[in-house]
């Protein structure tokens, strides 16, 4: 990303002032010794300047230190990014131009970023609350750190299903600076989880005084409207006055979108015409409703009173069977759920008298989801007065899985960081802890419910008909309106010391060293209400770890690093990672650089502990019941990884720079587990893990993975009579995405196609960004663009019979319209239009990963058109 040397808005006029007044300062001297010339008729005459009296008062002196800091992916301190590495920059006003109002929205819509946990994949899949980044696809192994220290994982981590991520909702945005993103695997320098790539989040180091921001967001299609307040605070800064206090403030509130909501996810079933027939593809249907519509004959078929009076289902409904009608239950499930969330971030610097500097921060968060991961309600088989069995909906005691995630995270922070004997220090210590609760929230009935008779004339009434002695006698089975599910936590406590110099001058620059020292203890722990089914655990781990990393130039133009690092686990053992790069520099708007490495990503102490817990049943193809149980493997081996970049960028002028890295990411190793499929389908290993219908699936080091792509990015500015236009564009295109398939070994690919549970990979999304910035005002656009993919899916008529089909999901783009205007010198408004198109994802007619029909969250946003408000002032 290109260096920004002048701020927009005010800071122009700043530096338009400061350079005019340098301009008159230089050409004073000249102005001092200056004759006018004689011209006819006018007498030369030497011009005598006068000036006012210069008033001198005693300051405490401020000065700028350009102080070393920590530079993502290096272990040598240092005032700048070294361009060796492929390193995104977000700077401060890069985020205010972005339109986000938190973090995860922030990051989620980089072109890096794919397949990720996103608020969406709350509903009714196995991902639980956590809202994650995922560079290049890759989500357990992109490292989130906040000022170069690690965070705590999400809370919930589970045996069968890998949570090893930092969910995004950390911290108030307004308390960014800046966001680095390493799109090269660092584990020489992190250890654990950084194969992918690193995201470290920096927080302001200097703020003046109070500011206070509000914003709000409008969908045009309704729902989903969210509103909040911002507050920071500073006081103090380090250089001049010794000390430099900061606090930041965020609460966001905002609405459930539900599936009926937005067309494209409001049907549970789906049908499609092919040669003239109509296929169906089902997921979340019923044959109960209120009133009821179906019933029970005496010989036990199904049938709907109103098909046999018309020949065909209510509308609304679906004909999945001859003469057989079902209801939709997907229109009051959550496609986004409902979140409350409130976040502090405070910290603070204090200079000694040697001139090293003390520094502290803590963050306390809290963020609740509200779900619903279910659109059924409890049922009852009724009696009708015509003797048959009727299917009922009791809609009074609400929807059984409405669902709320408490998440809270807090985390705390001392270090020290100065200079002695020619050494560059920082050091600290850290304690950080994530915590999940769930509980239902609606929908429990007590234990006599199951037994309980109803009055026949309920099965033909709407429930608003029901009379106060019907609704009395329902109430009586209603259970509590909060039941705790399960309570977990994960926390980290951390030493990190880091030192780095230069140890030695050669002919063409200085070399550095640069060393440190890690230790951290993890720990994990869970405990549900159903412990038969859902054991706890409490579990965890030392970690202690060293590294070295050597740079030296090679050459007039080149320089090499070299980097090695040891991690010492205490449950699997000591794991080695190396890493060379290189980079060189023929002449000034030439850059080349490249890297090769090793890394690993440690199983998280979940998938590690010796216990089973009952996740679901199975049916098989002869109809018999399977009991499946998922267990953790404590002979768990960690992923090894090989990555290796090679890029360059072409800087000709300031107005021009562009860049490319071509990157390849291989994995043994990989985690996962085999599927029920695969382990009845293949003799040895159901010899294996199936015994007297009890399945086992435990985690298991499956097999290898590759990732091949191309990062690129081209930046223009050029100045007009009307301001100074920027345009960007920044893209990933892929050219491989394949995993070795566990049981015959063969390469998957998933590039452009989804099979599941293999994500799909798109092969090319990108972002372009052009803006026009003049003194008080900013305005341009971005347009964003992901390329589709085919789905496999298996469809049915009405008589059960079955083909699969192809379907494809086709490219999706939308566009941004931004602006940004300083109303004056303390009050800013930012508009923004999100989708200004109101461009809707197309329909996905597939494999589901998620609870709903139809759309995929990750994949792309279904909020729609939606106008985005800040305001900003600053006292």
């Amino acid at each position: 990303m290109p260096q920004h040397f002048i701020k927009p808005g005010a800071d122009w006029g700043k530096a338009s002032a400061v350079g005019l007044s340098l301009a008159i300062c230089v050409a004073c001297p000249a102005w001092a010794q200056t004759t006018v010339p004689a011209t006819a008729g006018v007498t030369a005459s030497k011009v005598e300047l006068t000036f006012p009296d210069v008033e001198i008062t005693e300051k405490s002196l401020e000065f700028r230190q350009f102080e070393k800091v920590e530079i993502t992916g290096s272990a040598i301190l240092a005032k700048e990014a070294k361009q060796a590495l492929p390193l995104q920059i977000l700077d401060r006003r890069d985020i205010e131009r972005s339109g986000a109002a938190s973090l995860p929205e922030l990051l989620q819509r980089l072109p890096l970023m794919s397949n990720f946990f996103e608020s969406g994949t709350v509903t009714g899949t196995v991902a639980g609350g956590p809202e994650a980044a995922a560079i290049h696809g890759n989500q357990g192994g992109t490292l989130v750190l906040l000022n170069g220290r690690r965070l705590p994982y999400y809370g919930s981590q589970a045996i069968m299903i890998d949570r090893s991520v930092v969910d995004l909702n950390f911290l108030p945005l307004a308390a960014v600076e800046k966001i680095e993103i390493l799109t090269d695997g660092a584990s020489s320098r992190y250890g654990s989880d950084a194969v992918a790539g690193v995201i470290n989040v920096i927080t302001k180091t200097d703020i003046q005084g109070l500011s206070v921001g509000v914003e709000a967001t409008v969908p045009q299609d309704g729902h989903g409207h969210s509103k909040g307040v911002n507050l920071s605070w500073g006081k103090g800064r380090l250089q001049r006055d010794g000390y430099s206090l900061r606090a930041h403030f965020t609460a966001q509130k905002t609405e459930a979108v539900l599936a009926k909501h937005r067309e494209v996810s409001s049907q549970g079933a789906r049908s499609m015409q092919i040669d003239g027939k109509t296929w169906w593809l089902t997921q979340n249907y019923s044959a109960y409703s209120a009133p009821a519509k179906n019933y029970l004959d005496a010989n036990g078929d199904l049938k709907n009173t109103y098909y046999l009076q018309t020949g065909q289902c209510e509308p609304g409904w679906y004909e999945l069977g001859r003469g057989k009608c079902f209801t939709n239950t997907q229109g009051e499930m959550t496609l986004y759920p409902e979140v409350n969330k409130q976040l502090l971030y405070l910290q603070g610097d204090r200079m000694l008298a040697n001139r090293w500097v003390v520094f502290a921060e803590g963050l306390l968060g809290q963020q609740k989801f509200n779900t619903v991961a279910g659109g059924d309600y409890n049922t009852k088989d009724v009696l009708g007065p015509d003797g048959n069995t009727y299917l009922l909906d009791i809609v009074p005691l609400g929807l059984m899985s409405r669902q709320q995630y408490v998440n809270h995270i807090g985390n705390i922070a001392l270090g020290l960081r100065g200079e002695q004997y020619g050494w560059d220090f920082v050091t600290s210590v850290s304690s950080g802890r994530h915590r999940v609760r769930r509980d239902f929230i609606g929908g429990a009935v007590t234990n006599g419910f199951a037994a309980a008779t109803l009055p026949p004339e309920i099965v033909g009434q709407h429930p608003s008909q029901y009379s106060a002695d019907t609704l009395a006698l329902l109430r009586q089975y209603q259970g509590p309106e909060k039941e705790w599910l399960d309570d977990a936590f994960s926390q980290i406590d951390s030493f990190n010391f880091l030192a780095s110099r230069e140890w030695m001058e050669t002919d063409y620059g200085p070399a550095s060293v640069g060393a440190g020292l890690d230790w951290r203890r993890e720990r994990v722990y869970y405990t549900a209400r159903d412990k038969e089914t859902r054991p706890g655990f409490d579990a965890s781990r030392l970690v202690w770890a060293a590294h070295l990393e050597l740079s030296s130039p090679v050459g007039p133009h080149s320089e090499v690093t070299a980097a090695a690092r040891y991690d010492q686990y205490s449950d699997f053992g000591g794991v080695q990672t190396a890493k060379l790069g290189w980079k060189w520099q023929p002449e000034r708007a030439w850059l080349f650089r490249a890297s090769v490495g090793t890394g690993f990503r440690a199983p998280n102490i979940a998938q590690m502990v010796p216990i089973s817990s009952t996740i679901a049943g199975y049916m098989d193809s002869f109809g018999n019941e399977i009991s499946v149980k998922s267990g953790g493997n404590p002979m768990l081996r960690p992923e090894k990884s090989l990555q290796r970049n090679l890029g360059f960028r072409y800087e000709p002028n300031q107005r021009w720079s562009l860049g490319a890295d071509l990157w390849q990411l291989d994995i043994r190793d990989t985690f996962g587990y085999l599927t029920i499929e695969e382990i009845l389908n293949n003799p040895g290993l159901k010899a294996k893990f199936f015994d007297q219908q009890l399945l086992t699936q435990t985690n298991q080091n499956l097999g290898r993975s590759v990732k091949r792509g191309l990062d690129y990015d081209i930046h223009w500015r050029q100045p007009t009579d009307l301001g100074r236009v920027r345009t960007s564009l920044k893209g990933v295109y892929m050219l491989k995405s394949a995993k070795e398939d566990a049981v015959d070994r063969t390469w998957v690919s998933n590039i452009g196609t989804h099979t599941s549970p293999f994500l799909t990979t798109a092969r090319h999304q990108w972002s372009l960004t052009s803006m026009l910035e003049r003194p008080q005002w900013v305005g341009g656009f971005t347009l964003h663009y992901k390329t589709g993919y085919d789905l496999e899916t298996t469809l049915y008529d009405k008589d059960n019979n079955w083909r699969n089909e192809t379907t494809r999901v086709p490219g999706h783009w939308t566009l941004d319209l931004l602006s940004r205007w300083q109303i004056q010198p303390k009050l800013t408004l930012s508009a923004h239009l999100i989708n200004a198109t109101n461009r809707m994802p197309a329909l996905r007619m597939g494999i589901q990963d998620n609870a709903l029909l139809g759309v995929d969250t990750r994949y792309a946003n279904y909020m729609g058109r939606n106008l985005q408000l800040k305001l900003d002032y600053k006292f």
